[in-house]
């Protein structure tokens, strides 16, 4: 889930930059600092939008940079439990699918896509159902659950999202129009 956050965070300004706009250097450094970091209890901070407050610079001994409190706005990317999301595959494995949700990637374990037997088809790189023949491949657009968050602050890239399709409501997108269209008929 998308959230914008008001944060407060410190930034350091190096001399080069001292003659920059104290405004332009503030917002380059937050950016610079906090874009892309993962918080196990904010999540993944996606963008700086602006800076509220910058208040008054500290000079440490030693140091030529000008330190900066600053409080400011951000967009902020947590997935929570039980969430409905929706995402593209990115990428087919025998053990399942990887789910772009937003800047990071869900796994959709073989045995979490439908109640049916999956097979992997190694040649065609897609995951096919044994009985009603429903496939999975990469580009497909799909609605799934959040069941499992471990999200990792040191290596962001080892972070774990783990998500399922078996509920009514869930699955890949033409999936579930065919069955919408199915209860349409028999009514």
């Amino acid at each position: 889930m998308y959230k914008k956050m008001r944060l407060e965070g410190v930034v350091r300004i190096p001399p080069e930059h001292m003659g920059d706009p104290l405004d332009d250097a503030v917002n380059m450094a937050l950016r610079k600092k906090y874009e892309s970091t993962v918080d196990k209890t904010l999540g993944t901070i996606v963008a700086v939008l602006d800076v509220e407050e910058i208040r008054e610079g500290r000079i440490l001994a030693g140091d030529g940079a000008i330190y900066y409190g600053a409080i400011f706005n951000a967009v902020v990317f947590k997935p929570e439990m039980q969430e409905i999301i929706e995402g593209e595959v990115v990428e087919i494995v025998k053990f399942g699918a990887f789910v772009g949700i937003g800047p990071l990637d869900g796994l959709l374990h073989i045995s979490q896509i439908t109640n049916e037997y999956i097979s992997y088809d190694e040649k065609n790189g897609r995951l096919v159902s044994k009985e009603s023949n429903k496939s999975l491949s990469e580009g497909d657009r799909v609605r799934a659950r959040v069941i499992a968050i471990s999200l990792n602050e040191m290596e962001p890239r080892e972070s774990k999202i783990g998500l399922t399709m078996r509920q009514t409501g869930l699955g890949r997108r033409e999936w579930l129009e065919a069955a919408r269209n199915a209860k349409v008929e028999t009514e």
